[in-house]
């Protein structure tokens, strides 16, 4: 004999169930969504390299364009939003409409100065490429040890 299971109406097993699944996709499957960025403003991946000569950046910004993307730099922060929106076709009747366009954020603090006159940016992919240029004080120095004592 089976019996049937009314879902909308779940019982506390299911609803204590309910609760552990979103704090494990929270923790593990999308660990980023804590960071409490709001109103759909979605958290911006990206790779921070550096080099003898510069800071480089490379961001995921699929499908946005570069008048869609808003980049500054201030002191060590370097700030990156990128904004697509998707429009809605008159006339047209949806079957499944899950672009909706997107916003992402992400501002960090690089570890060393660069010259923000001579940040190279391209946009290729959907990835962005910026290259800040270090100061003379960001880059190494070597340290020669006088052997004349």
């Amino acid at each position: 004999m089976s019996t049937a299971l009314d879902r909308s109406q779940p019982s506390n097993g299911h609803m204590a169930r309910g609760s552990l699944d979103r704090l494990f996709e929270e923790s593990f499957v999308r660990p980023l969504s804590r960071f409490g960025l709001a109103n759909g403003i979605n958290y911006l991946p990206l790779d921070l390299l550096e080099n003898d000569d510069s800071f480089v950046v490379r961001a995921v910004v699929p499908g946005v364009t570069p008048d869609q993307l808003d980049i500054t730099a201030q002191g060590k922060t370097l700030t990156i939003r990128a904004r697509q929106s998707v429009a809605q076709q008159e006339g047209v009747h949806y079957l499944l409409k899950e672009r909706v366009g997107n916003e992402w954020f992400r501002s960090i603090e690089v570890p060393g100065t660069f010259d923000a006159d001579k940040v190279e940016a391209k946009l290729e992919h959907g990835i962005l490429y910026l290259t800040l240029p270090k100061t003379p004080e960001s880059k190494p120095h070597r340290i020669s040890i006088n052997t004349n004592a």
